[in-house]
C-alpha cells in the first residue's frame, strides 16, 4: 500500500489545473488554535447560486504534523501536473486538448489517488466549473476568508469532529487564464457550453482567488 501511495503521489501524473499548480514554498506561521471565525464579509460576485451557506467553523492551525501531512499530499496530488498540462497546452495552441483531458481524466485521477489513500483528497471553488466540486458550508466559509485574507500561501486547517481538513487556496496563474480569463476563445466557449452549461469559473484575472484543494484526514 505505502509503495502504492508513494507512485501516486510522485510519479502519476494527475490532471488538475493549469492554475492549480504553484512553486511557493508553504512558510508555516504563527496562527492562533481552535479560533471561531464568522465570515462577515459580503463576497459579491465570486458567490455561487448554491444552498451551501457561510458557517462558522472550528480552525486548528495550530496543528503542524496535521498540516504538513495534508501538504505533503496536496503537493503530490497537485505537482506532477504542471509539465503534463503545459506539454499539452504547448502542442494543441488552440487548448482543446488540455480543456478535454482536464475535463475528463482530471476526477478520474482524484478518485484513483483516493482509492489507495487514507487522505482524501479534492478541489471545490465558490465559482466552480464541475458541479462536482461544489463546495459545502464549511468549504464556503473557509473560501471566502482565503478572499477576504488574500492570504494564499498558508495553508488552514478545520476541525470537523472526526477529521481534519487542510485547505491549500489556488491562486490564478497565466495558463489559467486561456480556459478561465475574461478572453476565452469562441471554440473553448462552445465546448465549455457544451460539457458545464452552469459554468461560473470564467472572466478571472491574474492573481484572482480560484479556489481550493481540500485533504481530509480521519482522526
Amino acid at each position: 500500500m505505502n509503495k502504492i501511495l508513494s507512485t501516486l503521489l510522485f510519479t502519476t501524473p494527475i490532471l488538475f489545473t493549469a492554475c492549480n499548480s504553484t512553486t511557493n514554498e508553504v512558510k508555516p506561521k504563527a496562527v492562533e488554535s481552535d479560533i471561531q471565525f464568522v465570515q462577515e464579509a459580503t463576497v459579491g460576485v465570486s458567490t455561487p447560486s448554491t444552498k451551501a451557506t457561510s458557517s462558522s467553523v472550528t480552525y486548528a492551525n495550530d496543528k503542524k504534523d496535521i498540516k504538513d501531512r495534508g501538504m505533503l499530499h496536496i503537493k503530490g496530488f497537485m505537482g506532477t501536473l504542471q509539465p503534463t498540462l503545459m506539454g499539452m497546452m504547448k502542442s494543441d495552441p488552440t487548448h482543446k486538448t488540455a480543456l478535454g483531458a482536464c475535463s475528463t481524466l482530471g476526477q478520474s485521477m482524484a478518485d484513483d489517488y483516493n482509492r489507495v489513500s487514507n487522505v482524501k483528497i479534492r478541489r471545490t471553488a465558490l465559482r466552480y466549473r464541475n458541479p462536482k466540486n461544489r463546495p459545502d458550508a464549511t468549504d464556503t466559509t473557509v473560501m471566502e476568508r482565503f478572499l477576504a485574507t488574500k492570504e494564499f500561501n498558508e495553508p488552514l486547517v478545520v476541525d470537523m469532529g472526526d477529521s481534519y481538513r487542510v485547505y491549500k487556496a489556488l491562486e490564478v496563474k497565466q495558463p489559467c487564464l486561456a480556459c478561465h480569463g475574461e478572453n476565452i476563445s469562441q471554440d473553448l466557449q462552445k465546448m465549455l457550453i457544451r460539457k458545464y452549461p452552469t459554468d461560473m469559473a470564467t472572466n478571472f484575472k491574474l492573481g484572482d482567488f480560484r479556489g481550493a484543494v481540500v485533504a481530509e484526514i480521519k482522526k
